[in-house]
Formats: structure tokens, sequence, C-alpha cells
């Protein structure tokens, strides 16, 4: 499915369907996560289960699936003594998810990330001239992978998503910003919190403001808890009038794992989706611990 299919839904006001958590359904699948780059280079060494996923979420009804590129940044790679292999390592997680689409007969959308996840080691991205020239690469690499929609997820950071968007709109495909967000004691909405740093969080609202004036196709908030997406929702759609998404995460990170606790039923999860609808989204699915069950039945219950 070309984007334009994408855009005439969006345009008739008709819901998309994205897939679910990539990373965590791999990891639940049993493979095993890498210190630093978390599912980065688990399609290297498990092609064959990684397009599998691919195609569990095509079969539970997503008409967008986003390739195993969460993890693949070059400053990333370049931490694994992997730098000569970043090329084949963002093309071939894009490959598997078209050939996951051919095999699956349907024709969806493939999308590909460009995140702002650091080496988990400290969960840091350095705002270098070497890392912004490594996002362009990345996206460059991604593009001409058949990639046909770049998702700037997890922004948490201004200097970050600098570095990410400008480089994702050099392609020429659309550009599609996710923002993470956190609740601090206090009840207040902020960046998305590290799990293995004591980061200085930033009011959310100020931060997405900055962000939204670099352009995007459709803004929305991801790997956000499900109670504190609405409330980040709340605040993005006082900044944004075009097309929104939300896909939350559910259970929690201990680096290098994504810890399957608590997971939200699927049918409780579609009680919070039909809230954030309410509110103006329009494009929904589900980040970790997310499953391709949660798709199905948000595929079984709303008109898409």
């Amino acid at each position: 499915m070309s984007y334009r299919i994408i855009k005439d839904k969006l345009d008739n006001g008709e819901v998309v369907l994205l897939d679910g958590g990539t990373g965590s359904e791999i990891e639940r699948l049993g493979v095993e996560m890498n210190g630093l780059a978390w599912c980065g280079i688990a399609h290297m060494e498990q092609p064959e289960l990684v397009r599998q996923v691919h195609e569990s979420y095509i079969h539970a009804g997503a008409d967008i699936i986003i390739a195993n590129t969460f993890g693949t940044a070059p400053h990333v790679i370049k931490r694994l003594g992997m730098e000569d292999q970043i090329a084949d390592i963002n093309q071939i997680a894009v490959r598997l998810a078209l050939e996951a689409r051919e095999n699956a007969g349907k024709d969806v959308c493939v999308a590909a990330s460009v995140s702002s996840m650091p080496a988990l080691d400290d969960f840091f991205v350095p705002k270098t001239d070497q890392v912004k020239q490594g996002f362009i690469r990345q996206a460059e690499l991604l593009a001409e992978a058949g990639a046909e929609l770049i998702i700037a997820e997890m922004v948490r950071e201004v200097d970050v998503a600098g570095m990410i968007i400008p480089a994702a709109w050099a392609t020429g495909l659309p550009v599609w910003t996710g923002f993470s967000a956190s609740m601090n004691d206090a009840g207040s909405l902020t960046n998305y919190e590290s799990p293995v740093r004591d980061d200085e969080t930033v009011p959310f609202r100020p931060m997405a403001e900055d962000v939204l004036e670099m352009g995007c196709d459709a803004a929305g908030v991801m790997h956000t808890s499900v109670h504190n997406t609405g409330p980040a929702l709340t605040e993005l759609s006082e900044l944004w009038d075009g097309p929104m998404f939300a896909y939350a995460e559910s259970g929690h990170f201990v680096p290098p794992n994504w810890k399957f606790e608590d997971i939200i039923a699927p049918l409780d999860y579609l009680g919070y989706v039909r809230q954030w609808m309410e509110q103006g989204v329009q494009i929904v699915g589900g980040c970790c611990g997310m499953g391709p069950e949660h798709i199905r039945v948000l595929n079984e219950n709303l008109a898409v």
C-alpha cells in the first residue's frame, strides 16, 4: 500500500491501523535482546522470525507495519563494533518488512523508524555532528531500501529531534513525529523519563511545540504508558491540527529487556483507543508490550 492510499484514508476520515510493538514481540518470541541496541540487530540474527512478526501484524489487520529500525541508528551500531554493517542492518530490516507484505498478500504501507533510542548503557544521544550525519545516512538508507514513510519515534528532546526530522524530510518521504511522555510526581506532563538515568525532565508542551515547528505529516503519542497517552494527546491537540496517532506501551523496560508484566488486555486497550479517537486520533496501533491480538481486536471493533 503506497502512502498515497494511507493519505486518502486520512483525508476521507477513515481509521488507519498501525501494527503493535515490533521489538517487544520479537523478544516475546524468544530472541535475546542486545545489551546496547535492544532489538536493533535481531533481524540479522533471526530474519525469519522478524519477518514472521511483521506478517502476524498484517494478518491481524494492520494497514502500516514498521520495520525493525528503532535501534539501528549508526551511533548505536558503531558501539557494537559493527560500523561496516550499518547499511545492511538498516536495509535488511526494511527488506524483511517488504517481504512480509508480499508473503501476506495484503497491500500494506511499509514504514521505517528513525528513533532517539541511544545505546542502552547510558541512555544518552550525543549531540554531535557525527551523530547528526549518522541520522542523515540512516534515513537515506531506509528510503533507498524501499520504506514508504519515516516515523521519528520516541521524540523527547528538541536537539535530537532537530537532527532526526530534517534527515527524514531530506529523503522526500512523508514524515510522522511520535512524542513520548511521562508524568512527574507533581502530576505534570514531561518528556519521557529514562529508565537508566536520572535525566532532568522538561515540560512536555514547550518541547512538543518546538519540535512541531520542524514540520510533519502526522503527529502523535507513542512509547508512552496507556494512562499518560490521553493527557499527552490533550496537550498535543492544542498545538497540532493535522492527523494524530496514538500507540501506547504496556509493561516496562529493564534494559535490555521488556518486562511483560501487567500487560493491558486487548479489550481494555480498545476502550482507551476509543477515548483517544474522541480526542481526534485517527491512526491507532500499539507499542512495546502490545502484540498481534491487540491489533486484531482493534481491527475487529473499529471502523477501519
